[in-house]
């Protein structure tokens, strides 16, 4: 549900912390107890209260009313009317909506690399719909030995349904391989890579989604000789 908003000059509460109010027009405001749909609602306010907006954290606004109720408000409820009706973002508000909303997302995740269990974090940049930057890094760890990967490289869409999202990921980057000691005449060693591989992407919450990859890597031990290896894993993402 949209909420209506009408802008009043800013106020102060105690001395030094300027909040900037803003009266509702709308028949209500649904508050949560937190900055996320999975807290409850404990508070409705109706039309005509006053609200002041003491601080954003990623989608939801912090929120007092007159009576002293704080609480949070989801940010698409409250901000198309909040622009219309005049309210002035910080500069970081600002950047976070140029650059970092739906844009940017963290994800972690599990599997195997080369039969070895393996976790990984991914940072990945939207450019477009269809195009995005990744950086990933992940362990490995085995009987034989560990294995650090560092890569980075471009996530293709080339469909995006309701429900599922299809990804294509290639790149390259640098893995090093640390052998136990049961393995002789093997020494450690970082060696160039490449992957390349294919994903889908499943929505689960508001900006949460659930991800699986496949993904064929080559190792370049040295001029003559490469390894091979594949990695299967699934993990969450959130988007900011």
């Amino acid at each position: 549900m949209i909420v209506g908003l009408m802008i009043s000059p800013t106020i102060t509460f105690g001395e030094d912390t300027a909040w900037q109010e803003a009266t509702i027009i709308e028949p209500f405001l649904e508050i949560h107890t937190g900055p996320g749909s999975s807290y409850p609602v404990f508070y409705v306010a109706e039309k005509g209260e006053t609200v002041s907006l003491m601080k954003r954290r990623v989608d939801w606004y912090e929120i007092r009313l007159r009576n002293g109720t704080e609480g949070w408000a989801y940010r698409h409820e409250i901000e198309k009317t909040l622009l219309a009706a005049g309210y002035r973002k910080r500069w970081t508000e600002r950047i976070y909506d140029k650059f970092i909303t739906r844009r940017a997302a963290l994800g972690w995740s599990a599997g195997t690399f080369g039969g070895d269990q393996a976790l990984y974090v991914r940072i990945t940049y939207t450019l477009i719909d269809s195009l995005a930057l990744e950086a990933n890094g992940g362990f490995a760890s085995g009987d034989l030995g560990s294995t650090q990967l560092y890569h980075g490289g471009v996530v293709v869409t080339p469909w995006r349904g309701e429900w599922l999202t299809i990804n294509g990921t290639i790149g390259g980057g640098v893995t090093h391989v640390s052998p136990t000691s049961l393995l002789v005449n093997v020494e450690s060693g970082t060696f160039s890579t490449a992957y390349a591989g294919a994903g889908i992407t499943i929505p689960l919450f508001r900006n949460l989604e659930g991800r699986a990859d496949v993904r064929h890597f080559t190792l370049f031990m040295n001029t003559e000789q490469t390894e091979e290896f594949q990695e299967y894993s699934a993990g969450l993402v959130f988007r900011f």
